[in-house]
């Protein structure tokens, strides 16, 4: 899951919906016994904590460069490798759980269980590096910043969980 499901500090100053944490998710992960796997926040390993960027540069923008996608593909390369090694160890990976619909680095959109170009450059980097190793998993934004839309994914979460 992406950082700031795990920790909201990591958002873009504003954008965080919980105080601390997603707890909603987290308590899911806690129920039923789910570990995690820390996928860390693009913005912050490509730009800095600050997301320092040209004037007038959306986070998008910055990101979706040459530089920002070899960022996001390194990211992607690293969390690839430990999913096969916790797969090479007999654990299973439930899903792959990003972000808000306008999340620049890790916003979730699918079309035919494939990512769309509106995604976040993350996921859409992770998803050409899984797809590379010939590994499927489920992609799913946790989109937070709207209750109503929450409660759908935390459902979809439990459904997942309890499989």
């Amino acid at each position: 899951m992406i950082e700031c499901i795990i920790n909201q500090n990591a958002r873009d100053a504003g954008a965080a919906i919980f105080p601390a944490m997603n707890w909603p998710i987290l308590s899911l992960c806690n129920e039923y016994n789910v570990g995690i796997l820390q996928i860390p926040c693009p913005e912050i390993r490509f730009l800095g904590p600050a997301r320092k960027r040209q004037p007038g540069q959306s986070l998008r923008d910055a990101l979706d460069t040459d530089a920002g996608r070899d960022c996001c593909r390194k990211i992607s390369m690293d969390i690839v490798n430990r999913i096969e090694d916790y797969t090479d160890q007999g654990y299973r990976i439930l899903a792959i759980l990003g972000g808000n619909p306008k999340s620049p680095g890790c916003a979730i959109h699918c079309e035919n269980s494939k990512l769309s170009p509106n995604s976040g450059v993350l996921m859409r980097e992770l998803q050409d590096e899984l797809r590379n190793r010939r590994i499927e998993i489920p992609f799913k934004g946790i989109r937070d910043a709207d209750p109503e839309l929450l409660a759908r994914d935390i459902a979809w979460v439990r459904e997942i969980f309890s499989i």
